[in-house]
């Protein structure tokens, strides 16, 4: 509305300031003209191709009706403009041409001799207007896609976290509910216990999941994914983890901490799921500008704390989290056996 406003006030004042000796009645009929092409500017959007041809029209008829000169061009540029932003670019060249000659030709009609600099100011400025459409066309497209690939990427961080979440806290329940079925039996008394862990990591698998479903980032104080909080992950998982921890920790930035928690986690997961050992160690080193974390274990075989069965995401995801980050990352078989998980983070 307010670009129609604009417009309209350029044509009415043309119209009026223009010389020529043009009485007050042909003044209002041709402002009538030009603001009727100024409402069809309405539906520019809409009906790019069909205002674009309104507009000629106008303009055509305005000069023919020998209208005040000056204003009559106003409203087929801004359709010229509106017709290139929509993407009708073949439409919008092909205009250009077309209403050069349509000058040319009102000019021979109306008895006029053509002027060379007048043509060539119209050219410039009708190449100037598919030149500026499609650049805001350009622009706009240019921001679609990278709002789609924030979209993606936040999926992808989602899908990430929901993976690493349910993975280990699944892997604990089952682990506790399998002790808890072994001792039902034999060992009643020591079943309960074990099923309030199993209540226990449902209850804070199920905080995650949500935290992760709001799009909430995951810190030290909201949902837990602290390293401080990593000895933890085994405990639940049946594991003993021997932690080492050196430099000063001072505060990391919330996706940094999230990081590596989940990395932490993860690959804790993975040696209760496919190690066979109970035990693992993790060293954490806070240094001046990077956070480093290392996840050992013992276990068998040549494959490592991630992804050990056909499909699987740990390794992918923890490397994907790392690389966003600007870290490195690497997983892979200790010389004598076990596995190596390790990834450095600029804090």
């Amino acid at each position: 509305m307010a670009l129609l406003i604009v417009v309209a006030a350029l044509v009415v004042g043309g119209v009026q300031a223009a010389d020529g000796g043009v009485s007050a009645a042909d003044r209002l009929a041709g402002a009538a003209v030009l603001l009727a092409a100024t409402a069809a500017l309405h539906w520019r959007r809409r009906r790019p191709a069909v205002v674009l041809a309104v507009t000629a029209a106008a303009a055509v008829s305005y000069y023919l009706l020998g209208y005040p000169l000056g204003p009559e061009p106003v409203p087929f540029v801004v359709a010229l403009y509106a017709t290139a932003e929509a993407g009708r670019r073949s439409i919008a060249v092909t205009a250009v041409p077309l209403a050069v000659g349509l000058v040319l030709a009102a000019d021979v009609a109306a008895g006029r001799a053509p002027e060379g600099e007048d043509l060539v100011a119209v050219t410039a400025v009708l190449v100037a207007a598919v030149g500026l459409g499609e650049l805001a066309r350009s622009r706009r497209e240019q921001r679609h896609a990278h709002a789609e690939r924030a979209v993606a990427q936040e999926r992808l961080r989602i899908a990430r976290d929901l993976h690493d979440t349910l993975a280990h806290q699944l892997t604990a329940i089952s682990v506790q509910a399998g002790a808890a079925l072994c001792k039902r039996d034999s060992r009643p008394e020591l079943a309960y216990p074990t099923l309030e862990t199993v209540r226990e990591v449902a209850g804070d698998a199920l905080r995650e999941v949500r935290s992760v479903l709001g799009v909430i980032r995951a810190d030290a104080t909201a949902g837990g994914n602290s390293c401080d909080a990593v000895p933890a992950i085994g405990a639940r998982a049946g594991l003993a983890v021997t932690m080492t921890v050196s430099g000063e920790a001072g505060a990391l930035p919330p996706d940094v901490d999230a990081a590596t928690y989940r990395i932490a986690q993860e690959a804790l997961t993975n040696v209760r799921r496919h190690a066979g050992v109970t035990e693992a160690e993790v060293r954490l080193a806070y240094l001046p500008r990077h956070v480093e974390i290392e996840v050992l274990d013992r276990g068998g075989g040549t494959a490592g704390s991630g992804d050990r069965t056909p499909g699987g995401h740990g390794i992918a995801g923890m490397r994907e989290r790392v690389t966003a980050l600007g870290g490195r990352f690497s997983a892979g078989p200790r010389p004598g056996g076990g596995f190596r998980v390790w990834a450095t983070i600029p804090r």
